[in-house]
């Protein structure tokens, strides 16, 4: 296991800048997921990790040593890539075998290693079969395992994942993730898939433009995102905002429905523009809540276990996840309500907004 350092980072690619004075400290042992839009740098910042890329700029530390301009070979890690890249005219023993024999391990070695990895990933009635006679995520095992025999102090993965079905997503993740706590080596992980970043990081980084918008454990970025960003990109479906502006003792939303509010969000004067933004679980049909909204169905989503409710509200799209089977006709009126403490505040540009202390009541 080891640290890793990476301090004030930057890479160009002609005029176009991808990452920026990046810095970051990942722990000995941590799993950090990268997440952000295409483009926004989370392969290329995997690549200048795994030393596939050098930067323009900064350095790069593996724990104590500096590893900036160090060929990636001589680096301790292993990377899985998205396309399995095996050998189609060996085996999986072969396949797992190949990099080990070219590094000259001793057989005894190699054999044990191979038997640890298969076991680890189910692999061990697999050994013999050639990868045209494997299923997309027996592949990928396979790839991930012939990194666990390489024994390296780093995992990097670059979207793993993609290329299988839901169900296979769903089964590797879960081995993903029991293989880390079996290994407990840092891991870094590149991933498009929102439930991939919740469910198997300890530190989620969130990448924009080549810069860190905010890092935190999965439930900090979903309970407090630092900014409009963050609060949109996480979530699925995502945030539900409304422009508002700060009137008197609340918000006023589409310029005509005044909401009072107990707690004024800090640094907020009169007149002043913001964003107001609730998770869609966190909105309830038939006026339960604190703050009701009359709302004009669009159409409902039956998911089995819950539903997706599309509304309007003036020309504002909302949308309600409720943990029932709800059936609405579209164009129907219906009243949903958000308990005030459920509600983010972001200001005109977007950046998080800390609840103000509980006005008197003359204030």
């Amino acid at each position: 296991m080891t640290a890793l350092s990476l301090c004030n980072i930057h890479k160009k690619y002609g005029k176009s800048t991808i990452i920026e004075n990046l810095s970051l400290e990942i722990a000995s042992g941590e799993f950090i997921v990268l997440v952000g839009p295409s483009g926004c740098g989370k392969s290329t910042l995997l690549r200048l990790i795994a030393g596939l890329e050098s930067p323009d700029g900064g350095t790069l530390k593996m724990g104590e040593e500096d590893v900036t301009h160090l060929a990636a070979g001589k680096r301790s890690l292993s990377m899985v890539f998205q396309s399995y890249a095996l050998y189609p005219h060996m085996t999986v023993r072969q396949n797992l075998a190949f990099g080990l024999k070219n590094m000259k391990t001793p057989a005894a070695d190699i054999e044990k290693r191979i038997a640890r990895a298969a076991s680890m990933l189910k692999l061990d009635d697999m050994m013999d079969r050639l990868p045209q006679n494997l299923s997309g995520g027996q592949r990928q095992r396979v790839a991930i395992g012939r990194s666990i025999v390489q024994q390296p102090e780093l995992f990097l993965f670059d979207e793993p994942l993609s290329n299988l079905d839901a169900a296979l997503r769903v089964e590797m993740r879960q081995e993903i993730q029991e293989l880390h706590h079996q290994l407990r080596n840092t891991m870094i992980y590149v991933t498009h898939d929102q439930i991939e970043a919740m469910t198997l990081a300890d530190r989620i980084v969130v990448l924009y433009k080549g810069k860190i918008e905010q890092t935190g454990s999965p439930l900090e970025l979903y309970n407090r995102p630092a900014n409009l960003f963050v609060a949109e990109f996480i979530g699925t479906p995502k945030i539900n905002v409304l422009p508002a502006k700060w009137h008197l003792n609340g918000m006023l939303l589409n310029d005509e429905r005044f909401i009072p509010l107990s707690v004024k969000p800090s640094g907020v004067c009169e007149g002043d523009k913001l964003f107001v933004a609730v998770r869609p679980e966190h909105l309830h049909p038939h006026g339960q809540g604190e703050i009701c909204l009359d709302v004009v169905t669009r159409l409902c989503e039956l998911q089995g276990d819950s539903t997706l409710v599309w509304c309007q509200f003036g020309t504002q799209d909302l949308c309600l996840k409720s943990f029932q089977q709800l059936d609405y006709a579209p164009r129907s009126a219906l009243t949903v309500s958000v308990n005030e403490a459920d509600l983010h505040f972001f200001d005109g540009l977007g950046k998080r907004l800390a609840p103000g202390l509980v006005r008197s009541p003359s204030a």
